[in-house]
């Protein structure tokens, strides 16, 4: 393998920014670019979700509702409209068991909080993110969400919008009798999920709200600038996904037009709030790793939030003032999220060659991003941790001054304690968990590197 060159920001910015104008956006399916697509494939040949049982402890699921204002077309039993529940048992009383692992899907959830003095859990517990990644032989669909605030409520949320989205796409995307030919209709149907996994959260007893993240990757009939496959997705809310090249080692935010505001579920009484949803679209090359992210990931990579000096001078702004003044601020969030990116970049570069490796693998990238979270993090969650638990021996009346005094002194320590969560999918054709012949060479190249050292 090739000695990684020393990382050239001021290179990638160049790249990225290159790259930024290939990326279709748009608020609607309308406004994404439109491109025939090879027939979807339903066999499927890997599954997961998490953290813990993911998204199959949601306590509804829709499995007749999947808005799209036709009536339900039947389906046949080899397109499988009833996956979820055809998955073998786990076993423990009618859980289902949704872990079937292949090297090309990854997901982890972790928390970034402090432990609770002399509880043995965290702050925020539990984990109010949830993840689900179903692979195909020749397509995949990645879902990421995070429940709004604290507390099973939350969790609850973001298992049905996962759960809810899931089943929705898994009867339109390998309908028969309405087969998808196009982009957009991949587009559309992603988000008459968004429609599902709404009414699946209100369907859900003590689902507050929560943010979504959806994405579709597939084949294309031909090539678009020489990828013969694509990702189209939909954000509501503090999700992201990027797409990292491992042929030109270069990470992409498919969703960076999105501001982060928006959730499902109760936001406006029993109405979303959809204002912010934003619709991606990007060829890919066969190789590439397409990869969700929620809040606890990617605004760990900002520099303002690490408090990098450039960034550290921005800490606090808003949107508020002068128009030159919200010029100015326009340019530092460009500016946050290029920086951004690059250090996602430099991060997969040294993970590449501290696992000697030609190309990252989804678990690989998804084990960095968890890995560089919780370092990230850790000095402002051991400075918690400590002040915690010197609160014991503080009186009731002063307690609470000294928690707002704490929580003050840890904005001067680097990072965004959060739950933290990715999911990864890496793109190609898939048979029975193996990659085709041309590309187990490639594998078998790849892990005899690894295992050499």
């Amino acid at each position: 393998m090739d000695v990684e060159k020393k990382f050239d920001a001021s290179k990638f910015t160049k790249q990225w920014e290159k790259a930024r104008r290939k990326i279709s956006v748009g608020a609607c399916a309308a406004e994404i670019q439109c491109e025939p697509i090879v027939s979807l494939d339903p066999r499927i040949v890997g599954t997961k979700t998490g953290p813990l049982t993911g998204m199959m402890c949601a306590k509804e699921q829709l499995a007749e509702d999947c808005p799209d204002g036709d009536e339900k077309s039947d389906v046949s039993d080899v397109e499988n409209p009833d996956f979820l529940n055809d998955l073998p048992s786990s076993g423990d009383g009618g859980t289902l068991n949704w872990d079937r692992p292949i090297q090309e899907t990854s997901g982890e959830s972790v928390t970034l909080y402090d432990f609770k003095p002399g509880s043995g859990e965290h702050y925020g517990d539990p984990i109010a993110d949830v993840y689900a990644v179903i692979a195909r032989v020749n397509n995949a669909i990645l879902a990421i969400a995070d429940g709004s605030d604290w507390g099973p409520k939350a969790r609850e949320a973001a298992r049905s919008a996962v759960r809810g989205s899931m089943e929705c796409l898994n009867r339109k995307l390998f309908d028969s009798q309405y087969p998808l030919k196009t982009t957009r209709d991949v587009m559309n149907a992603i988000l008459q999920s968004f429609d599902s996994a709404h009414k699946c959260i209100l369907q859900t007893e003590g689902a507050t709200s929560s943010s979504l993240c959806v994405a579709v990757v597939c084949e294309l009939v031909r090539p678009v600038r020489n990828k013969n496959w694509c990702v189209c997705v939909a954000n509501l809310g503090d999700n992201a996904c990027f797409v990292w090249s491992n042929r030109k080692r270069i990470v992409q935010e498919v969703t960076y037009s999105a501001s982060g505001n928006g959730c499902l579920g109760h936001a406006i009484g029993d109405k979303p709030d959809k204002s912010n949803l934003r619709c991606g679209f990007l060829p890919v090359h066969e190789n590439d790793i397409v990869f969700l992210v929620t809040d606890g990931i990617f605004e760990n990579f900002d520099p303002v939030v690490l408090l990098d000096k450039a960034g550290a001078e921005n800490r606090g702004n808003t949107e508020k003032g002068s128009g030159a003044a919200q010029q100015r601020a326009a340019l530092v969030t460009e500016e946050r999220e290029t920086a951004k990116l690059a250090k996602i970049t430099e991060l997969f570069l040294n993970a590449r060659s501290h696992k000697r490796v030609e190309h990252l693998s989804s678990g690989i990238l998804v084990e960095s991003l968890i890995e560089y979270a919780i370092d990230v993090t850790d000095q402002k969650r051991k400075f918690l941790e400590r002040w915690w638990s010197d609160l014991d021996y503080i009186n009731a009346e002063d307690r609470s001054s000294k928690e707002h005094e704490i929580l003050k002194i840890a904005d001067d320590f680097p990072g965004k304690v959060d739950h933290a969560t990715a999911v990864a999918y890496e793109v190609g054709y898939l048979t029975d968990g193996q990659r085709h012949t041309g590309r187990k060479a490639f594998f078998s190249r790849a892990n005899s590197l690894s295992n050499s050292h």
